[in-house]
């Protein structure tokens, strides 16, 4: 894991900056930021302006971009770490979906449920089930992320699971303590549930598995009070562990934990 995708939105670096930040050193990366100007807007344009409106919106969205990029230069040039910035005018999730292919990590700020009209639920849905890519969602409200403190890994027995586990190790390398989570819930799994405590101590990683009950709190609950309890500095898990559709529009652990997560929630297709 050497490259990290970092999408900063309209409002110029935010506190996501300094995950991007501390991600990259600890893994002496190279940091990617990329800034967006949607043009989703040109329909409207092409209904009241034409091509002149659309040519003065291109023209602003590529001013405001050199403003992103100063106020990015300004926040970088005092760290120590290799970095480079890329502007694009059109979809995010398009960009972010491209850029992203080739990277090792892809950080983007999360606000709290859909507080943030910008991005709102959908933006991540549709993102988490078109990138392939490890996406690290930081909250707006906390600053940096310490991965030398305990991960936790949620585990259902999915190939989800399977995969974030995978995509996470050089994260998870990092821990003081691993502690795999496992949800008791009455359906079968296709792997077993010491499945990755073994794939792990084929890594030279020790690990604690935990098997809790979730009869009376809803598994996400489980998960995020537990990570409380152990001081954790992130949180692992593979999204969508149904079917996607059921996923988004019931409201399933992915979503739960997207919405209410406290701390940096690792999320892997």
């Amino acid at each position: 894991m050497q490259s990290v995708l970092w999408y900063i939105d309209d409002q110029g670096p935010d506190p996501s900056a300094q995950a991007a930040l501390d991600v990259t050193r600890a893994i002496e990366g190279h940091l990617s930021c990329l800034h967006v100007s949607s043009l989703g807007s040109f329909n409207m344009l092409d209904a009241y302006g034409g091509v002149a409106a659309k040519h003065r919106f291109i023209v602003e969205a590529q001013k405001h971009g050199e403003k992103i990029r100063m106020q990015t230069k300004e926040r970088l040039d005092k760290e120590n770490v290799r970095w480079d910035f890329n502007h694009i005018e059109g979809d995010p999730v398009t960009a972010i979906i491209r850029e992203s292919s080739l990277r090792d990590l892809a950080i983007l700020g999360r606000p709290q449920g859909n507080s943030d009209k910008n991005r709102p639920t959908a933006f991540f849905g549709e993102l988490l089930s078109h990138v392939r890519t490890p996406i690290l969602f930081q909250p707006y409200d906390l600053i940096g992320i310490n991965l030398a403190h305990p991960a936790i890994i949620c585990w259902n027995g999915s190939i989800e699971a399977a995969n974030a586990l995978r995509s996470s190790l050089p994260l998870i390398k990092i821990a003081s303590e691993v502690h795999i989570v496992s949800i008791d819930e009455d359906k079968p799994t296709e792997l077993p549930r010491d499945a990755a405590c073994k794939y792990l101590a084929n890594h030279g990683v020790d690990s604690h598995l935990q098997l809790l009950s979730s009869r009376n709190s809803h598994p996400s609950d489980i998960l995020i009070s537990t990570a409380q309890n152990l001081q954790a500095g992130v949180m692992v898990a593979g999204a969508f562990g149904r079917s996607r559709t059921h996923e988004y529009l019931f409201g399933g652990v992915t979503r739960n934990l997207l919405l209410n997560c406290p701390l940096p929630l690792l999320l892997v297709s």
